[in-house]
């Protein structure tokens, strides 16, 4: 946010109370106007209605203007003016960023709501190539190259079973696995699970790819279904082999 004019001075000197500097010819009313409690209550209301977490925003004040920002994404909201005229520039993902102007207070509720649907469209459309290039290096090893090669703790374990159960009952399903099929995926699974305490988390990773390469080659399951399992598989313990990645959202529902 840049500094906004000072209306009480005529020169150049900073704004008592405020720090701000005045440019002498701007209008005296241009000052911003801070923000009080009830427009605060209601910007949390407009972004609430736009359909994201409040929780993961913040919004900072003073007397050059406002901003609302979405932590996980950086994306924000800015705007400065008074309640005549406020200006907003707005940054939505990664996207450049764009301006708009409104008339009257009423009019930032409605341009933070309409910015807010924005930003949980941003945020819920996968980036195909992101994805695809976090797939291979997965798959490859790549991302994994720097993490420590010691086995996992206890608790790390625990994780891990759970996650492998989470997996294979997300497969049985979507799959429409055989019983039989459940019983070979569960398994292969249980290999990975009695080794953790033993070997290093790398070599973990690689023990997971062999049981499934396993599962092809006795045609247990179809190819395309066993890669996209162990894809799964992977990026739900990405950060257990080191890669520092999330649980699937399917896995928490």
């Amino acid at each position: 946010m840049k500094p906004l004019p000072c209306a009480r001075t005529g020169g150049t000197r900073p704004c008592a109370g405020t720090g701000s500097t005045v440019d002498p010819n701007q209008a005296p009313y241009t000052r911003f106007v801070r923000l009080e409690k009830w427009q605060k209550n209601q910007i949390f209301k407009s972004v609430a209605a736009g359909g994201l977490d409040v929780k993961e925003c913040v919004l900072d004040d003073n007397d050059a203007g406002g901003r609302v920002t979405h932590l996980p994404s950086a994306s924000y909201f800015d705007f400065e003016g008074n309640p005549g005229h406020y200006t907003a520039t707005t940054v939505v993902g990664e996207d450049h960023p764009g301006t708009v102007e409104f008339f009257g207070y009423v009019g930032i509720d409605e341009q933070v709501q309409r910015w807010a649907r924005r930003v949980k469209v941003d945020v819920e459309t996968p980036d195909l190539w992101a994805d695809l290039e976090r797939e291979r290096e997965m798959l490859m090893g790549a991302r994994y190259e720097q993490a420590e090669n010691k086995p996992l703790s206890s608790e790390e374990q625990a994780e891990l079973k759970g996650l492998l159960r989470e997996v294979k009952d997300y497969a049985a399903k979507t799959y429409s696995l055989s019983a039989a099929q459940v019983l070979s995926l569960d398994a292969r699974f249980g290999e990975v699970e009695a080794a953790a305490g033993r070997i290093g988390r790398k070599d973990l990773r690689l023990l997971l790819l062999g049981v499934m390469f396993e599962v092809i080659i006795t045609d247990v399951l179809p190819r395309d279904s066993v890669r996209n399992i162990l894809v799964l598989a992977l990026t739900a313990l990405d950060h257990l082999f080191g890669g520092g990645g999330s649980v699937p959202p399917m896995l928490l529902t």
